[in-house]
């Protein structure tokens, strides 16, 4: 009996060894970035603290619903639309006393510009936190008094006046903010921060070019024949 083999094609070959190679790939979810909230968004009146003052919101992560460890990413503040004053604040992530500083961060001071939502980007910092954390604000200015945000429909009774170590509650909510990202991590301590599509999207290049080059070849040997 007259045996025949035939050849793989390329393209085929190269399409398995692709498929293959993507099966093995870890898989990883798309990270949901949180943003913590007390308040509604709007701006019901507002507050012009004198220097030295402080306003804080203390943010529990039970009250979210969420527990583990966390990637501190952002601060946002409220400045009153209702007034046009801007100056200097100074941010503090403080400890979940509300005493000091969270250890390994700095207080950051910076101007306000504008009215509404001004954020400040902590992801360099490289702050984590499993437990409660406060957003603290400390005015500077002497003369310059920038007015922050608050409203009144459902106090959650975390915002306060005072200074680390001295707080009052304020019966209001102020319109500050923290936005947060899971600290999961694959085996080996990569910390997931992407999803799968990206991933896949060099190696679907790449099959699309094999799939290219490969018709180009099978155009030219059946000119040839």
């Amino acid at each position: 009996m007259l045996m025949t083999t035939r050849k793989i094609p390329l393209n085929l070959l190269l399409m398995v060894a692709i498929i293959s190679t993507v099966s093995f790939l870890p898989v990883q979810e798309a990270v949901s970035i949180t943003e913590l909230a007390y308040d509604n968004g709007s701006e019901g009146a507002y507050d012009c603290p004198a220097q030295n003052e402080w306003r804080a919101v203390k943010f529990v992560l039970s009250d979210f619903s969420i527990s583990g460890s966390w990637k501190l990413l952002k601060a946002r503040i409220y400045r009153s639309t209702s007034e046009t004053v801007n100056g200097q604040l100074e941010l503090h992530v403080l400890n979940s006393a509300g005493t000091g500083d969270l250890p390994g961060t700095t207080p950051v001071i910076f101007t306000t510009t504008t009215g509404g939502w001004i954020d400040i980007d902590l992801s360099g910092m490289n702050i984590f936190v499993s437990g409660d954390f406060w957003i603290a604000y400390k005015w500077l200015d002497t003369g310059a008094r920038p007015c922050i945000a608050y409203e009144s429909s459902a106090p959650n009774g975390r915002s306060y006046d005072g200074s680390p170590g001295s707080w009052t509650t304020f019966a209001n909510d102020y319109l500050i903010r923290a936005e947060v990202d899971p600290a999961s991590a694959t085996v080996g301590g990569v910390v997931v921060s992407t999803n799968s599509l990206e991933i896949l999207a060099p190696y679907l290049a790449l099959a699309g070019l094999v799939i290219a080059v490969s018709a180009v070849v099978v155009v030219k040997r059946r000119n040839k024949d």
